[in-house]
C-alpha cells in the first residue's frame, strides 16, 4: 500500500519516497518483501497521491495497480474486489511502504502464522508498551494493543474472521509517520 498522503510527516516528498539514509522507505520494503521466502508477487498500490510513487516503482519493474486514494479502507477495498473478480482463494499480504524494518524473516513468520490458523484473515498488532519504550507516537489502541500495518486476507472483499497475532517485535513499532519516528528510527538502526 503506497497511495497514502503522508499529511503527518509533514514533508514536501510523498511518504513511500521519504528517505531514511538515502533509501526510500518503500525500497526497505520492497527489499524486505523480496527477501521473504513466502512472498510469490508483489503488486504496489499507488494513487493520485503518489504519482512520483508510481513512477519509482515503475522503473523497478514492479506490478501497479492504481487506486483513487480516497482512504486505506477504500483501497482496500478495491483491491479486494478485484483479486476477487480473479478468485476467491488468493492470500494476500497487505504492508504499508512506511514499514521499512519488518523483516523478510518476520513477513515469512507472519504469513506461516496465518497458514497455522482456519480464519480467513489475520492481524498483525504489538503491546503499547513496545511505543512507549521506544517514545513513538500511536494512533489507535485496542486492549493495550497496536495495529502493525501488516494484515492477511482471503481475496474476498467482506467481513472475514480473523485471527490477531500479538508480537513483541521493535520492529514492528517503526511506522514512519512523523519526522520525530524518522529520527528515532535513524538512533535505533543506523
Amino acid at each position: 500500500m503506497a497511495g497514502g498522503r503522508g499529511t503527518r510527516l509533514k514533508i514536501p516528498v510523498e511518504k513511500p519516497l521519504f528517505k531514511l539514509h538515502d533509501k526510500p522507505l518503500i525500497k526497505y520494503v520492497l527489499d524486505n518483501l523480496s527477501a521473504s521466502k513466502l512472498v510469490e508477487k508483489v503488486i504496489i498500490a499507488t494513487s493520485p497521491h503518489t504519482p512520483k510513487t508510481k513512477d519509482y516503482v515503475d522503473n523497478l519493474d514492479y506490478e501497479i495497480l492504481e487506486t483513487p486514494g480516497v482512504n486505506y479502507l477504500n483501497d482496500l477495498s478495491l483491491i479486494l474486489d478485484i483479486f476477487e473478480s480473479n478468485s476467491k482463494e488468493d492470500t494476500l499480504l497487505f504492508i504499508n511502504a512506511d514499514l521499512p524494518f519488518i523483516s523478510g524473516k518476520c513477513i515469512d513468520f507472519i504469513i506461516s502464522a496465518y497458514f497455522e490458523n482456519n480464519k480467513e484473515a489475520l492481524s498483525t498488532l504489538i503491546p503499547v508498551s513496545i511505543f512507549k519504550d521506544l517514545n513513538l507516537k500511536y494512533e489507535y489502541e485496542y486492549n493495550g494493543l497496536v495495529p502493525v500495518g501488516v494484515n492477511v486476507l482471503k481475496s474476498i472483499n467482506k467481513v472475514q474472521d480473523e485471527t490477531q497475532l500479538i508480537l513483541k517485535k521493535q520492529e514492528l513499532a517503526f511506522n514512519i509517520n512523523t519526522l520525530q519516528d524518522a529520527n528515532i528510527a535513524n538512533k535505533l538502526y543506523f
